[in-house]
């Protein structure tokens, strides 16, 4: 339905926020294609998203705009609202963007693809931003809040799981000697090639100069362990004080992302604690001797 564009206002529990100053702009360039959603209210009709869309109706003149009405809307529907029009602005930092995407998830228990039905954007995207806080580098993510790491060669690095690797591959970016158009290929380079120092990875891909990969060092040669009387006390505490940790952990509430690692080592756990215990009873396994729940727990898509 067409309505006066004099009769929108904006929405004012929505931040405006403004974007980075620096050298270097984030490439990232979003168009919405939705038409403005708008609440009807007594005084006229209040802007939830599409701020973009009606600017540009404004600045062309016109006098009325398509626009999405709704009589209501829940506190649930205003925040996918605000994620979605926080996407298309293209103004709100990165990082920023990738919080506030695991901050809804987390609060709503809902998955990526859920999300990405709810706010229009795809599942994809969401995976790039929120990898920026699950796996990139704290010190880049700064780098990206200031705008001398753009969204694009954040989220290529990130890929990559070692810090030290992903702070060598950001620096020539940091600095202004390779164009974002090179990141992609550096890091599958870099992933493929993990022995070469970034310098010959660039020469390679920028310069088309292949440099010779280092063979790996032998393997040391491992002598045979000689049997020695252990002191189990040490283990004994630890498992004492893990246990204690493990009751306590069910009456806290863990993020997504964190349960998901805590799984991940609970199972390395549950295996070290499996071969430890067939090893003491002389080789037979007692199936159940570790907790079911270690090996079975789930992991939330």
């Amino acid at each position: 339905m067409k309505i006066p564009i004099d009769q929108i206002f904006p929405d004012p529990d929505t931040p405006h926020p403004t974007g980075v100053s620096t050298r270097r702009q984030s490439t990232r360039s979003v168009r919405s294609k939705r038409d403005p959603v708008v609440l009807s209210t007594p005084n006229g009709y209040m802007l939830l998203a599409g701020e973009r869309k009606l600017s540009a109706a404004r600045d062309a003149g016109e006098i009325a705009i398509e626009c999405t009405i709704k009589e209501e809307v829940t506190r649930q529907e205003r925040w996918e609202l605000s994620l979605a029009e926080q996407y298309h602005s293209s103004t709100v930092p990165a990082m920023k963007l990738g919080r506030a995407f695991m901050e809804y998830r987390d609060t709503h228990e809902v998955t990526q693809q859920e999300l990405a039905r709810r706010t229009g954007i795809t599942p994809g995207t969401i995976h790039h931003y929120e990898s920026l806080i699950r796996t990139l580098d704290p010190g880049l993510g700064e780098r990206v809040n200031s705008g001398e790491l753009t969204f694009k060669e954040a989220r290529s690095i990130a890929d990559i799981e070692d810090h030290v690797r992903q702070r060598e591959i950001a620096q020539p970016f940091i600095e202004g000697r390779l164009s974002s158009v090179h990141v992609e290929r550096i890091v599958g380079r870099a992933k493929t090639a993990p022995s070469l120092s970034i310098e010959d990875i660039i020469e390679e891909v920028v310069n088309g100069k292949r440099a010779p990969e280092r063979q790996p060092e032998p393997a040391p040669v491992i002598q045979p362990a000689r049997h020695v009387e252990a002191d189990t006390r040490l283990i004994e505490n630890a498992v004492l004080k893990i246990a204690g940790e493990l009751d306590a952990m069910q009456l806290q509430v863990i993020p997504e992302y964190r349960r998901l690692k805590l799984i991940s080592s609970l199972r390395i756990l549950d295996s070290r604690l499996k071969s430890a215990l067939v090893n003491l009873n002389g080789g037979t396994a007692l199936t159940t001797a570790v907790p079911k729940q270690l090996s079975t727990t789930k992991v939330p898509v």
